[in-house]
């Protein structure tokens, strides 16, 4: 195992076996479990565990965010409804299992790439205009890639 992922593994058994209010008590933590860690490091890795901050009535503690987890096994099932990817160097057009054309497409929507213009959907296909068309491959290949294992919760 790589460091990054044993510091994962262990960032994950920490933050749901103990009460973590800061940071700084997480860092010292893994430092005492063995496992050396940056401030700037900690701070990528809790955003990449989909790790959030919540204040409660006992203060605040950090916990895995659920709606990452969700986010992630949507993008996997988007990823079976569509049944291959094309374009022609200024849309692309997807093909979809019939009838989930627009759930792909509010998915493609509402999924943050910074060169989705927008998307258009019928029943069993959608167009997907880029915002930049000389990096159109780059988001064809980035669509391609919905079907792979995405790094604890992360989206491309």
């Amino acid at each position: 195992m790589n460091p990054r992922d044993r510091r994962h593994v262990l960032i994950k058994r920490l933050i749901a076996e103990r009460w973590i209010s800061s940071q700084d008590e997480l860092v010292r933590l893994l430092e005492e479990a063995g496992v050396p860690c940056t401030q700037a490091t900690l701070s990528r890795d809790l955003r990449d565990l989909g790790v959030v901050r919540h204040n409660t009535d006992q203060g605040p503690v950090y916990r895995a965010d659920r709606a990452a987890s969700y986010r992630s096994m949507l993008r996997r099932v988007v990823a079976m409804e569509i049944l291959s990817v094309r374009h022609n160097g200024s849309l692309i057009v997807l093909r979809t299992l019939a009838g989930r054309a627009e759930g792909v497409a509010g998915f493609l929507d509402g999924w943050g790439h910074e060169n989705i213009l927008g998307t258009v959907a019928g029943d069993d296909t959608v167009f997907v205009a880029p915002a930049d068309t000389t990096r159109i491959h780059t988001l064809v290949e980035d669509i391609r890639r919905l079907e792979e294992p995405d790094e604890e919760g992360t989206e491309p």
